[in-house]
């Protein structure tokens, strides 16, 4: 990579009488990174920990807090692109170019442990995880919209992802995570082996914006960051792509329906149980249930006319599982073959409620695992989404 002599009106010079830790000379102070990359840096960095935390971590009831981590990644993803062109100098993607040999060469030196070349701005390895932090976090995002869309029927993509694209890209977006867990530890790692190598002091200088070189050390020639024109191609990137997904995200879910009320149902079986939503088993099921109500879960269930048993098994299979398109239909098609009817037996539920505490079901605003209503918040609207899940707090009975 060819290196320009600065321009001597530059005033990114700080001294030139310091001592190098490594023993080579005299070393100076140069302004490297401007503070909207720092700002960039740490900002990202908070991001990708909260996501991780409200993703793997916390109850799925901070999935809101997610998004909003998600959101303002892609934000900053696009800011980072911008200033790579209209950034100053030391923030510019054009100076993170390395040959081969010079990638390689780094890496030898990394690796023996010898004494590596200065670099004002990021080295040779660097540059590189830079480049791959930047794809790995827009492969993390996008699929991350499309799970948004195809599973929990929310966001710009609800109305044209399906739950299998967004299943799909569930399995890209978590693969992918865990490689970013990876690379965030390499980098890491990197970091702190290239400061005991040059004594460098990498974390301090993202803070401050300065680090410590060799007196001879070639700089570039310095080009000051053009924020009026990073701020307009901003504007004209984020401004058509946002309207798009605004229009998108007004869109109706499409495994969402407008289910219709009913009154029998609500009141016949509701007064022995907080009524399912009829997504929850499919539409054969709700049929084979219906014509054994004798054999109720051990309770005699016969209802007093065929009239009312006809409006009631008409309207579940109406609406029943298979019609819909939502994580919960698709998740409880996959029923325990000893309880084939029995929703809370079915290996979905028993994982998404494998970590509570079974003294939690007796709380008198939940009384029984049947209770959807106790937790879920939107369990009427049958998407069940995890931002939505509230916890009550209350004594037992």
């Amino acid at each position: 990579m060819t290196e320009n002599t600065q321009d001597k009106n530059q005033d990114t010079d700080q001294g030139t009488d310091q001592t190098n830790d490594h023993g080579e000379g005299k070393s100076r102070m140069v302004k490297v990174w401007d503070l909207p990359t720092r700002m960039f840096h740490w900002t990202l960095v908070a991001m990708v920990l909260i996501g991780y935390l409200t993703g793997w971590v916390f109850a799925e009831n901070t999935m809101g807090i997610h998004l909003w981590a998600g959101y303002i990644t892609v934000f900053l993803l696009v800011f980072r692109l911008t200033w790579g062109i209209f950034g100053s100098e030391y923030s510019r993607l054009e100076t993170f170019v390395f040959t081969p040999s010079h990638i390689i060469e780094h890496m030898k030196e990394l690796i023996t442990l010898r004494p590596v070349k200065h670099y004002i701005g990021h080295n040779p390895t660097g540059s590189m995880m830079v480049f791959g932090l930047l794809f790995v976090l827009a492969t993390i995002t996008l699929s991350g919209l499309m799970v948004l869309g195809g599973e929990e029927n929310q966001g710009p993509m609800a109305g044209a992802a399906t739950y299998a694209v967004g299943d799909m890209a569930a399995t890209v977006h978590n693969g992918f995570v865990i490689l970013l867990l990876a690379m965030i530890v390499a980098h890491v790692g990197g970091v702190y082996m290239e400061m005991k190598l040059t004594g460098e002091e990498l974390i301090k200088s993202m803070i401050t914006g300065l680090k410590k070189i060799p007196a001879n050390t070639q700089d570039l020639k310095h080009r000051n960051a053009r924020p009026l024109a990073a701020i307009v191609v901003m504007i004209a990137v984020l401004g058509p792509a946002g309207t798009v997904l605004w229009a998108m995200s007004a869109m109706p879910p499409s495994g969402l329906l407008d289910l219709e009320p009913n009154d029998v149902y609500e009141s016949e079986c509701g007064d022995c149980h907080s009524p399912f939503h009829p997504s929850l088993l499919s539409s054969d099921s709700w049929t084979k249930m219906m014509l054994d109500l004798e054999n109720h879960f051990g309770d005699d269930a016969t209802l007093g006319d065929d009239a009312t048993a006809v409006e009631i098994t008409t309207y579940l299979t109406k609406y029943g599982g298979d019609k819909w398109d939502t994580e919960a239909a698709n998740r409880f098609r996959v029923v325990d073959p000893k309880a084939p009817f029995q929703i809370t037996a079915t290996p979905y539920w028993i994982r998404k409620h494998k970590d509570v505490n079974p003294e939690f079901f007796k709380l008198k605003k939940v009384g029984v695992k049947s209770n959807c209503g106790g937790c879920h918040t939107d369990h009427y609207s049958g998407s069940f989404d995890d931002q939505k899940i509230k916890i009550p707090k209350e004594k037992k009975q």
